[in-house]
Parts: C-alpha cells; sequence; structure tokens
C-alpha cells in the first residue's frame, strides 16, 4: 500500500523588537510561511499594546488611573481585562502571604515624594500607608466590577501586568497553530511555547543581580519570571533604599536579593518572584501553595533553589543549598 503523505513544511523563523509598557517586547516564533508570520506578530503586540492602554499606571486615562484618581467607595464597572488581573491578584496575594499585593500603590508614592524632598516618611505617614494597601481594601463583583474600602486606596500594575500580559499573547499564538515561540518582555516575563525547532528548549541567560551572570535555564512549555532589588535606585539622607516595597513594614527591601521563578503562568510567577525578592527563600506552609513551581534565590553569594527549578536544566552560578 502507497502512502502519498508529504514530508512537514520547513518552519521560517519571524523575530520583531518593540517598544511597550515601558520595556523592550521580543518574540520570535517559526512558522511556515513568513508572511503569515508577520500578520501574526502584528496581532501579538497589538494584544500588549492594548493591555498597555488598559494596565498603564502613567497613561491619564488609562482604566488604572482613572479608578486610582476616583475617590469613591462603590463599585464601578471597569475594562473585563482590569477586572480579571485585579481579581486573581486578590487570590495571589493570599498565596503570598501579602508579601505581593496589587494595591501597593499608595507606598510606591510615598516613597517616590520622599525621594524627591530627601525626607524618609514619618512614623504616621507609614502607619497611614499600611491601612491602604490591604489587599481586603479592593473590592470585586463579577462580571467586572471593582471598588475601594477608602477613598485613598489605589493600585498599581506594572510587574504583574508584564506577566498577564504574556499570558494573554501565548494563548493567542496557541490559537493561532504556532507550536515554536518565545516570548521576551523586559527580559523579566518570559514565556516558551515548545522548543525551537530541532533543540531541546529555549535557552534564557539568568542574571539574579546586577552585573552578574548566574547560569541559564533551558524552557520549554513553561514561563519565567526574574525579579531582583537593584543596588542603589534612590537615596534619602544618605541610605540606599531599593525598588520593591515589603507591604508588612512599608519599606524598601534593604538586601540585594534577586530570584526566578518557572512554572505555568507568567502571571502567577511575577506575584511569587516578588515574594521570594521580599522575604527569601519560601517556608513549608507557602511551597505547599505552590506545588510544583521552579524557583531560585540570590542573596549576596548564597544561592538557594527548589529541585523543580533547576531539574536538568538549570547551570548555578554559585552554591546551591
Amino acid at each position: 500500500m502507497s502512502h502519498n503523505s508529504s514530508p512537514p513544511a520547513a518552519l521560517e523563523q519571524v523575530s520583531e523588537i518593540r517598544y511597550v509598557m515601558g520595556t523592550l517586547l521580543d518574540i520570535t516564533i517559526f512558522v511556515p510561511s513568513p508572511s503569515e508570520g508577520r500578520e501574526i506578530l502584528n496581532d501579538t503586540f497589538a494584544i500588549a499594546e492594548r493591555l498597555n492602554s488598559v494596565l498603564s499606571t502613567w497613561k491619564p486615562e488609562s482604566p488604572v488611573i482613572v479608578f486610582n484618581r476616583d475617590t469613591s467607595t462603590g463599585l464601578r464597572p471597569v475594562d473585563p481585562d482590569l477586572f480579571a488581573l485585579v481579581a486573581r491578584s486578590q487570590e495571589l496575594s493570599d498565596k503570598t502571604d501579602h508579601a505581593f499585593t496589587i494595591g501597593v500603590r499608595p507606598l510606591v508614592e510615598m516613597w517616590e515624594a520622599a525621594a524627591k524632598t530627601g525626607v524618609p516618611p514619618s512614623p504616621s505617614a507609614i502607619a497611614r500607608v499600611k491601612t491602604l494597601i490591604s489587599p481586603s481594601n479592593i473590592n470585586t463583583s463579577p462580571p467586572s466590577n471593582l471598588g475601594k474600602r477608602y477613598p485613598a486606596v489605589m493600585i498599581e500594575t506594572g510587574g504583574i501586568g508584564k506577566g498577564y500580559a504574556v499570558d494573554a499573547m501565548s494563548t493567542f499564538l496557541k490559537s493561532r497553530g504556532v507550536r515554536h515561540a518565545f516570548i521576551n518582555f523586559g527580559r523579566s516575563s518570559i514565556a516558551a511555547i515548545g522548543t525551537p525547532p530541532g533543540a531541546k528548549g529555549w535557552r534564557m541567560e539568568l542574571a539574579l543581580s546586577e552585573g552578574s551572570s548566574d547560569g541559564s535555564v533551558e524552557l520549554r512549555d513553561e514561563t519565567l519570571s526574574v525579579s531582583r532589588a537593584r543596588g542603589t535606585p534612590f537615596v534619602i539622607n544618605g541610605t540606599a533604599y531599593a525598588h520593591i516595597f515589603d507591604p508588612r513594614t512599608a519599606m524598601p527591601v534593604k538586601t540585594s536579593r534577586g530570584a526566578a521563578v518557572r512554572g505555568p503562568s507568567a502571571t502567577d510567577g511575577e506575584a511569587f518572584v516578588k515574594y521570594l525578592v521580599i522575604r527569601g527563600a519560601p517556608s513549608t506552609r507557602i511551597l505547599r501553595q505552590w506545588g510544583d513551581v521552579g524557583w531560585i534565590v540570590k542573596n549576596g553569594d548564597r544561592v538557594e533553589s527548589s529541585k523543580g527549578f533547576d531539574s536538568g536544566h538549570a547551570q548555578s552560578g554559585g552554591p546551591v543549598s
């Protein structure tokens, strides 16, 4: 019996980099037709641009800005993507023992003001901010209504917004039949679909502290989230403060800790990696909630990681405990 099946079509690499959400978004796909690839990439970047318009914390009329400046406390309809991100963030706040909270914006603004004046926040200002950033201060009501307990409650969508966009772009690419793709959003939110043709995985270099090289990971059908408390982004009265804040203390993180998380969701990874940067290696109680998600934390020369992180894929740049 003869079979007239033809060999699979050769795949062409199509790549593009654009500036989105204040950083570089680099996407590579492998498709049979370069012209089809360009169309798919344009549609994929359009998803990121739309979410940027929804989740931006600096565009004057973005739904986030509108919600933050609204001093009413009743429920009001918001963009469905903003609602979905806030609702998921509430769940992720519980899973991180509130180390991550989307309501952290008042804390960020307090320290931004302190950096401009050179005067650290007063104890009373810190106490006030602590009352504002609790996850319980944001109310969610399906299908897409948000409310706030106090007029000054605000949300911050920075890092987790990129993770949400990466997940949305990954879903779209898969729906278009793309089986080999790599999304690199600012080297902090990354997604691998399949592998490069003929390779075992997409290789990503790790830099868990400024100027360091901490080996690499080989990704396939998973996401990677990377975060670090950068050296000295601002100085007040001779004290250097990092740009990541601990909601428990309302203070910036004082270590140079860096971390990465690999797992099925870039949105979730952005929340968990903030926990790691703020609090270090996770407790047993936290790990029970996150299951098989892989993680690595670097604090100075000390590196700790889960077995799930480096199971044949990571080469550590330091001792692993």
